[in-house]
């Protein structure tokens, strides 16, 4: 046998049993990072609601951060119509969020039925790929003890 093959077998049935949440992994902790700023940020009512979108988005668009601070803050301070320029600019970021966002909210019905669906096959398609794994993983087991 390969030096593969004996390392094949018990992974297998390792993530067998990860698959069968027999091991519970948890890589993320106990709390993740948004967990942690909306925490922070709940009892801060518009500013902290203000300070996590400001986050999120330079977390989620670092272009358009740099191009709002770096590009269009200088263009309003030096040009006549100052104010303007931010806004429209937040106007056009925004639209297409809007505009995806009530798109998501009136098909979301017909997703959730459908997600419940898939929902129910993969817990009997992930039981079914645990038990090979682990039906594989004990044959190769076996055949590096020279069982079989």
């Amino acid at each position: 046998m390969l030096n593969g093959e004996k390392v094949l077998g018990p992974l297998l049935i390792f993530i067998g049993l990860v698959m069968l949440n027999v091991i519970k992994l948890n890589f993320f902790g106990k709390s993740s990072f948004q967990e942690r700023l909306t925490e922070r940020f709940k009892d801060k009512g518009l500013l902290g609601s203000f300070l996590i979108g400001v986050v999120f988005a330079l977390a989620f668009c670092p272009t358009s951060g740099a191009l709002f601070f770096a590009g269009l803050i200088p263009l309003s301070i030096v040009s006549a119509k100052g104010l303007v320029l931010p806004l429209v600019f937040a106007f056009g970021t925004a639209l297409p969020v809007i505009l995806f966002t009530y798109l998501i909210a009136f098909a979301a019905n017909n997703v959730g039925l459908f997600y419940k669906k898939i929902q129910q096959i993969e817990k009997i398609m992930r039981k079914v790929t645990a038990f090979i794994f682990l039906a594989v993983g004990i044959y190769y087991v076996l055949m590096f003890l020279e069982v079989l």
